[in-house]
């Protein structure tokens, strides 16, 4: 009988060092499930390989489904750049004392997996472990579908060992850290960790000048996870971005704004879009920014609550995709309310550790240049005496693939050289022979509500009061999920949930049937 699984709700995790346990997985432990007979937590625990267990964090106020004291803190195990994670407790009084949580990054589809391994009482007699199916309701309801690692982001981490990204341990730590480190050596599970001496070490969590002068310091856990959630992430949402129909329409504009290197959203933009599309981004980066105020609040809350509460160094970057992430929801059609690794729900904080290279560039870089080898070489010379050649190609090619065919609209017409396929189909004419048939279609009620959002700014401009206008776009504009009239008709279906249209309000099955009649009707005239 299959179990629901507690979430892996990754509250509080540790790094990774590269080349550790290489290539084991999910299906690695399950073999040592049925070839070593494991019956119990402690003894899959020892069965694990020595580079899966001399890696992790220690969590002491776990807000997941297992949970955790300062003595008997969460430890959160990992693969090669946390790839694979297991992770676990350590008193019977504790939630989830039974289960072993993983995650696992498939390489395939860019996604992370979640699973539970619920281990029998020790008095139950042979009954095996319960394997939990892929991703259970309970654990999408935290983690969201797909799956996404939920983590708090730099530099402050309330209720792990290392709070503070690069401080001194608060006292609150240093006693419950001290508790756990007399306990570990002859404890049944923590006795199987190795390494344990990294965090009786003050330089785990604050490296010295000498080490900072020799440029070899090491980043404390916390910031380490960051790093390495951080670039599997990016690899998640590039490849999200990849499959939406729009992307090469888009992609020069999406790799300019990955990193904030090479400025404005406008100078992606043809002018005629821009003035369009310039009031609702300026309201997309407010209601991101509130978003993030509350998240802030809400951190300083939980960091003041577990003795975490001070100032520490950072460098802000809390915002940073705003941009990008506009240009993915407003033209590409999807949701990047997933996307950060904050503990927070709702908000869009990417704040990272410093990095030689930003992850999400360099990952659509990639795509890219599978489809233009000339960005590839532009990007490794990169430099501000080429006159920015690089930054100034991509906004060249961006403006050229989203050239306006009617500049008081905005309305977007495919680049031949980008979205050839899309390109062939030039948008038909306003004729004498076509307008009037547009014109007779019977406008239902609910149009209105398609018009008051899509004409006034608040959502993408679409010419839902002009018949003829619209009749041009339905069946070639781009969109996420396919032409204009297949996103209309999506979002005008069940499957869309929370992306139904119109926003907040459900209409009746007449109001629907009505607007769908007369979408497919304009289609049709076309």
């Amino acid at each position: 009988m299959r179990r629901s699984t507690l979430c892996l709700l990754l509250g509080l995790l540790g790094a990774a060092r590269p080349g550790q346990a290489a290539g084991f997985d999910f299906a690695s432990l399950q073999s040592l499930l049925s070839h070593q007979d494991i019956g119990s937590v402690e003894e899959l625990i020892a069965a694990l390989p020595a580079a899966q267990r001399n890696r992790y964090a220690l969590v002491f106020e776990s807000r997941s489904l297992q949970g955790a004291s300062p003595e008997n803190p969460r430890v959160i195990l990992y693969g090669p750049d946390a790839r694979f994670i297991v992770t676990f407790n350590g008193s019977p009084a504790q939630r989830g004392f039974r289960a072993v949580e993983t995650m696992e990054f498939d390489d395939a589809s860019k996604e992370f997996r979640l699973r539970e391994l619920l281990f029998p009482e020790r008095a139950a007699g042979p009954e095996k472990v319960v394997v939990s199916e892929v991703n259970p309701q309970r654990c999408t309801r935290c983690h969201g579908a797909p799956p996404r690692p939920v983590w708090d982001t730099f530099p402050l981490w309330p209720g792990a060992y290392g709070e503070r990204y690069r401080a001194t341990l608060s006292a609150r730590e240093r006693a419950g850290l001290a508790a756990f480190l007399a306990l570990q050596p002859t404890h049944p599970r923590y006795g199987e960790l190795l390494d344990v001496k990294r965090f009786a070490d003050p330089q785990t969590f604050r490296s010295s000048a000498l080490t900072q002068y020799a440029g070899i310091p090491a980043e404390p856990p916390n910031a380490e996870l960051s790093v390495y959630l951080g670039r599997l992430q990016s690899q998640s949402i590039a490849r999200q971005l990849v499959r939406q129909p729009a992307f090469d329409l888009y992609r020069y504009a999406l790799l300019g704004l990955a990193d904030n290197a090479c400025g404005r959203l406008a100078d992606f933009y043809p002018d005629s879009l821009w003035r369009t599309q310039r009031s609702g981004f300026e309201r997309f980066a407010r209601d991101s920014a509130a978003s993030n105020a509350r998240q802030a609040r809400l951190k300083a809350a939980r960091a003041a609550f577990s003795g975490a509460a001070g100032a520490v160094d950072r460098t802000t970057g809390d915002n940073a995709l705003v941009q990008l992430r506009f240009v993915a929801e407003s033209a590409l059609g999807i949701s990047t309310r997933s996307w950060t690794l904050a503990l927070e729900r709702g908000t869009y904080d990417f704040t990272m550790p410093p990095l030689p290279a930003q992850p999400l560039r360099e990952t659509l870089l990639a795509e890219v240049a599978t489809r233009d080898a000339t960005i590839r070489d532009l990007s490794l010379y990169w430099t501000s005496s080429d006159g920015d050649r690089y930054c100034s190609y991509l906004k060249r090619r961006s403006r050229a693939a989203l050239s306006s065919t009617d500049g008081a609209s905005g309305l977007l017409a495919p680049d031949a050289a980008a979205t050839p396929a899309l390109a062939a189909v030039a948008p038909t004419a306003v004729t004498a022979a076509n307008a009037p048939a547009a014109a007779t279609i019977a406008r239902p009620a609910a149009l209105q509500l398609c018009i008051s959002c899509h004409e006034t700014g608040v959502g993408p401009p679409l010419p839902f009061s002009s018949p003829t206008q619209l009749m041009q776009q339905l069946r070639v504009r781009p969109s996420a999920h396919g032409t204009l009239i297949d996103e209309i008709r999506f979002r005008l279906s069940s499957a869309a949930g929370a992306q139904h249209m119109p926003l907040g309000l459900n209409l009746s099955d007449a109001e629907r049937e009505s607007l769908e009649a007369y979408f497919a009707g304009l289609a049709a005239a076309n």
